[in-house]
């Protein structure tokens, strides 16, 4: 697991993206890279069925989220969608459209390319995609300047540290 973290944040770094103020203000950056449309979806989410999920259709990616939980939580579920997204992965055997009970019902199925939502974090793709994600959760924290804090100044670097696992 320690290799996989390493690399995880070795390839967020390696990425150079821009200061951003939030993760849903990466989408103009992954719409660049990949060169498609990308929609954040909130949806009512069963309770069998993942708290996040990635639709690749011909065009667009959807990231779903759900929305009746915190905003810190809803980030961290885009995180990780945008893990696997930055990631490439393209899904786990087995997991269809049919794994996603009423989220997807707007959309034809015959468009749907990919589906990929959190399955088991025994796969490789899920850790990558949970550590990808809390690593562009860091690179969103490291670019924000607190509006009072000063360099060096240790209460937020101790906040930090503690909320973000950052190390020297």
């Amino acid at each position: 697991m320690r290799r996989t973290r390493r690399a995880c944040r070795t390839f967020v770094r390696s990425l150079q993206l821009p200061p951003v103020a939030g993760i849903r203000d990466l989408v103009p950056e992954l719409e660049r890279r990949t060169g498609r449309s990308l929609q954040l979806q909130p949806a009512e989410i069963g309770l069998s069925a993942p708290c996040g999920m990635w639709i690749a259709t011909r065009a667009t990616d959807y990231v779903f989220y759900d929305p009746q939980t915190s905003r810190a939580h809803q980030d961290h579920i885009i995180a990780h969608e945008f893990g696997h997204m930055l990631k490439q992965h393209r899904g786990v055997p087995g997991y269809s459209s049919a794994n996603a009970e009423g989220l997807i019902q707007m959309m034809d199925p015959s468009v749907i390319e990919l589906v990929l939502g959190r399955t088991d974090y025994d796969e490789i793709e899920e850790q990558e995609a949970e550590l990808v994600g809390s690593y562009l959760q860091q690179h969103i924290h490291a670019s924000r300047i607190p509006v009072n804090a000063q360099p060096g100044d240790l209460t937020a670097d101790r906040v930090a540290k503690t909320f973000l696992r950052q190390r020297d």
